[in-house]
């Protein structure tokens, strides 16, 4: 099982077992290497990459919800398991200044943290968010699935009105196989992600919403999922 993600609104809790050692995520067979082409409303442009982006995190965080997402769009990820003496470093610190879970160090030396933020920072180096109107879209969705969402479902252990939730989000998904379209995005894997976290906590049922229901099973389906969220 999953351990559940901290109420927290900074972070995961800290899992003190891990050691601190860099990787390469296991998982991820596809490589993204060498120019990263960003498509831009005027023109095409090629960027190259200076160095990959480092995701700090512990096993069964809110952090294999970028890993899945890395695995979807491609990108290659350093990864760096934290331990106490590390999440209270200095080099943390510049990473993720509350010293919670997961934080990302960008191409460039960015610190990120937040994991919606750090799923928005992936999609747009992978290119899915060509414009300023779909990161707006794909944004909308994250920030619903962090800050309106889950915390509604936690806060109530799944006792809350589903019909609010999950009502307008089966409506879309009547008219298309996913919440953008009809390719999967990050809003689907921070969306996905939430509904499956409260169906293993909560034991949520979401029957009453059939398009709902045949999104998960679309979900449930991808290897990138099963190698992370769906793998515990």
């Amino acid at each position: 099982a999953i351990p559940l993600p901290s109420p927290s609104s900074s972070g995961d809790p800290m899992n003190a077992s891990v050691t601190h050692q860099q990787q390469l995520l296991p998982s991820q067979r596809a490589r993204r290497t060498g120019p990263v082409t960003r498509r831009s409303t005027s023109r095409m442009s090629t960027v190259t990459r200076a160095s990959t982006p480092t995701i700090y995190g512990t096993p069964g965080s809110r952090t294999q919800i970028v890993e899945w997402l890395a695995l979807e769009l491609g990108v290659e990820l350093k990864s760096v398991m934290l331990d106490r003496s590390l999440m209270k470093s200095p080099e943390y610190a510049a990473v993720h200044p509350f010293g919670k879970i997961p934080g990302c160090k960008a191409e460039d030396g960015t610190g990120i943290f937040e994991s919606g933020a750090i799923m928005l920072y992936i999609a747009d180096v992978s290119g899915s968010l060509p414009t300023p109107e779909a990161r707006g879209a794909a944004a909308s969705w994250v920030l619903w699935a962090n800050a309106t969402m889950w915390p509604a479902l936690e806060g109530s252990g799944g006792k809350c009105n589903l019909d609010n939730l999950f009502g307008p989000v089966d409506t879309i998904l009547g008219k298309q196989q996913w919440l953008l379209g009809d390719k999967l995005s990050v809003a689907d894997v921070a969306v996905a992600s939430y509904i499956k976290y409260a169906q293993l906590f909560f034991k949520v049922r979401v029957t009453a919403f059939p398009n709902v229901v045949r999104y998960m099973a679309d979900v449930e389906k991808r290897e990138s999922f099963k190698k992370t969220v769906g793998g515990g």
